[in-house]
């Protein structure tokens, strides 16, 4: 086995004996025999151990073991003890997802402090296999039946050759202790049962099913590379991003054959789920009512009347700046102001005013509900929500649309697109400005 880890290692570059690896060690068969196989291969390592005091004496029983481990190799060793049900309460989150977030994040922290080249974690090919099943039972397409993979950022899971079996033999073998967790035999989590139960049962029916499903496995990481290919042409012919809003087409997408996918391989990564694709295919397809709008956790999507346009959420606020001198102005990184000494002809993103006209302090603040303004060149009285509604203004450009405010409460201008009639300057005006968008 031995000679298998290095070459696997040195076959996929995993790592160099010159790079400070970062070992997540529990004290378990996996993390303490890969933590011996570094040993072996001459690497430079670190041990990282969590005490998430969960199981009492056990969970100090396996930091006193891991200690002991570090001692023995002649090793570092980090340990940190969490408040798990502390985190669960605070963020409304299972026990086992608490415990990952603590522990990643701090293994995050002393990888930046103590300048680590990688994590190195001890997922086996029977972790990759049990991926695999959990899932094809959530829909993940087959992105998700890749099982583990070796190398990812900088964590790096060097036994993913090795099925849980073999390294429990290589430690037999070797007489390499190691810690039990009784926590492991517990059917109320999902993995457990498909370790205790459902596999072993579909071996009674395959006895060969883990290397069945391995070949699987590397087979489903070849053909996701080509679907990947596919898709990733597919979304250049359809989506542009500007700002950080993203643009997807619909004439061309109603258009494609295979549109269900196109459009998970883009919303699936903004957390979209397939209802929600579900629902957009249907208003696409169907010719639905634009402005129908879809929420994930990070991210908002609305369907407008060409496009389908995504940005990311962000916290909604009320804007609103005062203005108290023409000095004021230079300060605000919104808009760029200089002196003129001669009229010009102002385009969509500037404005001439004349100051004699201008009641301090001014404001610049967001769009209200009732708001009216005289559209340069026109004599009567518009709407906001009807200007942007002629205009064809989107959702979001409505609500990222600001208006600078005379002290008298008169709109000046709407930023960016139309300034009032009342304020428009004559060549014969003399102390003008020019105010330009950023």
């Amino acid at each position: 086995m031995q000679a298998v880890f290095t070459k696997h290692v040195n076959d996929k570059n995993l790592f160099s004996t010159a790079d400070q690896l970062l070992l997540a060690v529990s004290g378990g068969v996996d993390s303490v025999v890969l933590a011996h196989l570094l040993k072996f291969h001459g690497a430079h390592f670190t041990l990282a151990h969590c005490n998430f005091k969960l199981r009492g004496r056990d969970s100090d029983a396996d930091e006193d073991f891991c200690r002991d481990l570090a001692l023995q190799l002649g090793v570092n060793i980090y340990v940190n003890d969490f408040d798990v049900k502390a985190h669960c309460s605070k963020h409304k989150v299972s026990v086992q997802m608490a415990a990952r977030d603590l522990r990643y994040h701090w293994f995050d922290q002393l990888i930046a402090e103590h300048h680590f080249n990688f994590l190195l974690t001890a997922h086996h090919a029977s972790d990759s296999i049990e991926t695999l099943f959990i899932n094809l039972l959530r829909g993940t397409g087959i992105k998700g039946l890749k099982g583990v993979p070796e190398k990812s950022g900088n964590r790096v899971r060097p036994l993913l050759p090795f099925l849980k079996d073999t390294l429990v033999k290589f430690a037999n073998d070797h007489s390499i202790r190691y810690r039990n967790d009784k926590s492991n035999e517990e059917k109320k989590y999902g993995r457990n049962t498909l370790r205790l139960s459902i596999i072993p049962a579909l071996k009674n029916i395959n006895p060969g099913l883990e290397q069945t499903l391995l070949e699987n496995i590397r087979n489903f990481k070849e053909e996701a590379e080509i679907v990947d290919q596919f898709l990733n042409q597919k979304v250049k012919e359809i989506l542009t991003k500007k700002d950080q809003q993203s643009y997807i087409d619909k004439s061309i997408l109603k258009k494609e054959k295979y549109k269900r996918s196109v459009l998970h391989h883009v919303l699936g990564p903004w957390g979209f789920n397939d209802s929600q694709l579900t629902d957009i295919i249907e208003n696409i397809t169907h010719n639905g009512l634009t402005g129908k709008t879809f929420r994930s956790n990070t991210h908002e999507l609305v369907i407008d009347r060409n496009y389908i346009i995504v940005k990311p959420l962000i916290e909604k606020f009320f804007l609103k700046i005062l203005i108290q001198s023409l000095e004021d102005l230079s300060a605000i990184n919104l808009l760029s102001f200089k002196r003129i000494s001669s009229f010009t002809k102002a385009n969509k993103n500037e404005i001439i005013l004349d100051t004699d006209r201008l009641i301090f302090p001014l404001t610049i603040r967001n769009c209200l509900r009732g708001d009216k303004f005289r559209p340069f060149g026109m004599s009567g009285f518009k709407l906001l929500s009807d200007y942007f509604k002629d205009e064809k203004l989107n959702k979001f450009e409505k609500e990222n649309c600001k208006l600078l405010v005379n002290g008298n409460g008169e709109i000046i201008w709407v930023i960016g697109y139309r300034a009032d009639d009342r304020y428009k300057a004559s060549p014969t005006e003399k102390n003008l400005i020019k105010l330009t968008l950023n």
